[in-house]
């Protein structure tokens, strides 16, 4: 059996290879590549408008983007499925969790005519930095726009790296989710009644592990049905315990539930919601 040794594969007709060789023989273009999550920005849980001028520091919009100044927004256009974003002055920047990171180069790439950083240093398109395994990074873009956002393991840049919606969904998950009711859908589980009312139990489970117990909050009403699941009260959550995984919650506000027995817990209107952050 015979032996090529290449270091680099590429097109002729091509600007750069499409594969470099390490020099201990791995290629860092194989495998999943991109550091960032929802780099094609498209997932947008929290429903932020384009435009919309932000009213904290630091307020994320898109699913992993944070808006860094106050009162400063981002736009965006779509066409064939690429969302070029425009960064604001201030900047928009991802926080990337150190857990995915391993030591040595990264390359940064986009398209479009942001400027950008890593860790607050400048950086070029197709870049190079130095990372740290298990310290987070973050990658800002300012003053332009930018699309198919890449940080990637290696010297050299390589085509974005294009993952399914749902698998871009379910990475944006780890760190935010948002449970919408839509079309008279809305229900949230079922809880145990222990008094005439109150009801207890496993309020909510994430569809995957969340980085952390994270915080809780709801727009709108949430309801429990009695025993006959014939009527409903208005509930308030009058304790919670928040881990990884679930949401344990004691429900207040009825009048005539049966110990013992099942009660339905929903939301009453389309567009409310309950919602879970744990970002960074």
């Amino acid at each position: 059996m015979s032996t090529i040794k290449v270091t680099n594969l590429q097109n002729p007709s091509a600007s750069s290879p499409a594969f470099v060789l390490n020099t201990d023989g791995t290629c860092s273009q194989l495998g999943i590549r991109n550091a960032l999550i929802n780099g094609n920005p498209t997932i947008n849980q929290r429903g932020y408008v384009s435009g919309t001028a932000t009213t904290a520091a630091n307020e994320y919009t898109l699913d992993r983007w944070r808006v860094v100044v106050s009162g400063e927004s981002v736009t965006w256009t779509d066409s064939e499925n690429v969302r070029t974003v425009t960064a604001p002055a201030g900047g928009v920047e991802q926080v990337i969790e150190g857990i995915n990171i391993l030591s040595g180069t990264y390359t940064l790439n986009w398209t479009g005519t942001a400027t950008a950083t890593v860790d607050g240093s400048s950086v070029s398109k197709g870049g190079n930095v130095t990372l740290t395994g298990g310290t987070n990074c973050t990658v800002r873009f300012s003053n332009g726009t930018f699309s198919l956002a890449q940080l990637e393991p290696g010297s050299v840049a390589t085509p974005f790296e294009h993952r399914s919606y749902g698998d871009e969904y379910l990475r944006c998950l780890r760190y935010f989710f948002r449970f919408t009711r839509e079309s008279s859908s809305g229900h949230l589980g079922c809880m145990q009644v222990y008094s005439s009312s109150n009801v207890a139990g496993k309020f909510f489970e994430w569809p995957i592990p969340m980085r952390a117990a994270p915080t809780f909050s709801k727009f709108g009403t949430i309801r429990m049905t009695d025993s006959t699941f014939s009527s409903g009260y208005t509930a308030s959550v009058a304790d919670s315990q928040l881990s990884k995984f679930s949401m344990f919650a004691t429900l207040t506000g009825g009048s005539s539930l049966s110990a013992g027995n099942a009660s339905s817990i929903y939301l009453l209107a389309d567009g409310e919601y309950i919602q879970f952050d744990a970002e960074l």
